[in-house]
């Protein structure tokens, strides 16, 4: 046993101050993780929120159909005819394809593009796909 006096000084060997690098790796390994999780939940909120635009989209163009069949001259409606109906917002930075196969004022499907996605909508169908840039 050592006696008491050898305790009476502090030790002459420096102690590391700081964390050690088990810490700080578990750190960045928790701040990457609640990263990923963010970027996941943002682009979760992209789609859905492309999904809803291109909805209205398709609704917007059934009613111009609709207009231009009942006005006698029916033509498939671009994306300038459906500027006044969806807004500008949704039209920002957007590009819109409205497909009438049969041209029977029946919106086959659209396809609406903005912040590299595109979504394809159709009644009961929505695809997206991101696009390469």
């Amino acid at each position: 046993m050592r006696p008491i006096k050898d305790y009476e000084f502090a030790s002459a060997d420096p102690e590391p101050i700081g964390f050690s690098r088990g810490f700080v790796l578990t750190v960045v390994l928790i701040l990457l993780v609640v990263m990923l999780m963010i970027a996941g939940l943002v682009t979760i909120f992209r789609q859905t929120t492309n999904a809803a635009n291109a909805k209205l989209v398709y609704l917007a163009a059934r009613a111009r159909a609709i207009e231009f069949q009942a006005g006698g001259h029916y033509r498939v409606p671009v994306q300038a005819d459906l500027t006044d109906l969806i807004g500008a917002e949704i039209n920002q930075e957007a590009r819109i394809q409205v497909v009438d196969e049969n041209r029977d004022a029946t919106i086959d499907y659209i396809i609406y593009s903005r912040n590299g996605w595109a979504t394809r909508y159709s009644p009961g169908e929505t695809i997206a796909v991101r696009l390469n840039e």
